[in-house]
């Protein structure tokens, strides 16, 4: 054991770790890493208490043994970080950032981090799952790892270490980074809309003084939103200063305008279309509805030369537990030809994709791919159990989790409350989709896909 002493921000602190080979990945998969934050207590408490302000605050980084100095810290989430807020936990998602005090320096060739408290899963693996399966089929999608987190001398417990999607990501899954990156959000991000709507609403908004703040924009919270033109709810997140939409106002028009003769020609001028099925057999086959299937969220784009490829996100409510207010046994059964909360036409990357024949074929092959492989119970039960015994002793030493070691084990394998058993999710949902492929069970829904609320979990 080695003792390392170490002084962050002008307090001393001493920490027992095990010393341990350095490794140049950041994600490490075959073990869970123990993290630790140290910060002037003062800062923690104040990252506490603002948490919803999302400000930075100065901390030490120690992974793995391997220490980074001077990095800053913020608490990160929407409606996990509410909820954490409301219930007077620590267990803050976290999001660290290595080169914001020092833009020379990074960690492992990452620039942030980030580091997911588990919200709404009892198994604490859901997300890394479903990460791993669109990377299996050839989505780009962040990497994941398992951490032991500490902050100070607060044990937050276990977390999903989630790969940032900045531009080193883009380099690494695409080799560019000089295209437009956009995470879009309601209404924008439902992609109904082209440039003509665009231009009428600017019009109608010109007559309109403004009546709502930045942070309404940027949440889409319940606030008067009219004041906000469609580009605003696609979050450019680089090439800020020179703005330049014309390539994705060029795919929207695409997307709802061109004829049906004429759209698979031009859609695949702007579009990754088999990229974009695959990510919509991982999203339907999931029954991901936190996402552009149900609420319209947690998607990025991402253009190169003027063609796009959908990156998924924020995926802790994957395997059915994000319903859009759609019984049990809907979810199971959830439509794979309309894979939609509500009318499909209102989601016209499912609506215009699916409705062509070779595109629906395409599709349904790379469902069949994922009966037959990763999603199969063979598979993806030997993985569940893989992942469960590694990250079982440190689950059973978190205090501080939202659900009991009992119910983590439970549901492994069965229903607990809102949320299917991986397991039997796993069966359940697969046979559906056999069936819907084989035509033994109803695929569509006559065009108002599922039905449901996407504003209702």
């Amino acid at each position: 054991m080695a003792v390392l002493a170490m002084s962050v921000g002008g307090c001393q602190r001493q920490s027992t770790m095990k010393s341990t080979a350095r490794k140049t990945d950041a994600f490490v998969t075959d073990n869970v890493v123990k993290v630790y934050l140290y910060m002037k207590p003062e800062l923690w408490k104040n990252l506490q208490s603002r948490a919803e302000k999302e400000q930075y605050y100065q901390t030490d980084f120690w992974f793995d043994g391997e220490l980074v100095s001077g990095v800053a810290v913020r608490a990160k989430g929407s409606s996990s970080l509410k909820y954490v807020l409301e219930d007077g936990s620590n267990r803050l998602s976290l999001k660290v950032d290595f080169n914001l005090l020092n833009d020379a320096q990074t960690f492992r060739g990452l620039k942030k981090i980030n580091f997911h408290n588990g919200f709404r899963d009892p198994t604490l693996m859901r997300e890394s799952l479903a990460y791993e399966l669109f990377r299996q089929m050839g989505v780009p999608a962040p990497r994941t790892a398992f951490v032991d987190l500490w902050v100070n001398d607060t044990h937050l417990g276990l977390y999903s270490q989630v790969e940032q999607l900045d531009r080193l990501f883009l380099i690494r899954n695409f080799l560019r980074d000089d295209g437009n990156l956009y995470k879009p959000i309601p209404p924008g991000s439902y992609l109904n809309w082209d440039e003509e709507k665009l231009e009428k609403q600017r019009a109608e908004m010109a007559a309109t003084p403004p009546d709502v703040t930045d942070d309404d924009a940027e949440t889409g919270g319940d606030s008067d939103t009219s004041q906000y033109e469609y580009l605003d709810y696609m979050k450019l997140k680089n090439n800020e200063t020179k703005p330049d939409h014309s390539a994705l106002l060029r795919f929207l028009d695409v997307l709802n305008n061109e004829p049906d003769e004429t759209f698979t020609v031009e859609i695949e001028k702007v579009l990754d279309v088999d990229e974009a099925l695959r990510f919509l057999a991982v999203e339907t086959i999931l029954v991901s509805l936190d996402s552009y299937l149900g609420r319209g969220l947690n998607y990025y784009l991402y253009e190169v030369d003027g063609k796009f490829s959908v990156i998924p996100w924020d995926l802790n409510e994957t395997f059915g537990t994000y319903k859009c207010d759609i019984p049990w046994q809907g979810i199971i059964d959830f439509y794979i030809d309309e894979p939609t909360c509500g009318p499909v036409a209102e989601r016209p990357l499912v609506d215009r994709l699916l409705s062509q024949q070779q595109y629906l074929d395409a599709y349904h092959g790379y469902l069949e791919e994922l009966l037959g492989g990763p999603f199969s119970p063979e598979i993806m039960g030997a993985r569940i159990d893989e992942i469960a015994d590694m990250i079982r002793p440190y689950v059973q030493a978190d205090d501080l989790k939202f659900y009991s070691t009992e119910e983590f084990e439970k549901n492994l394998s069965e229903d607990f409350g809102r949320y299917y058993g991986l397991k039997s999710f796993v069966v359940e949902r697969g046979e559906s989709v056999r069936k819907q492929l084989d035509g033994e069970l109803p695929n569509t829904g006559d065009g108002y896909g599922n039905g449901g609320d996407p504003d209702k979990a």
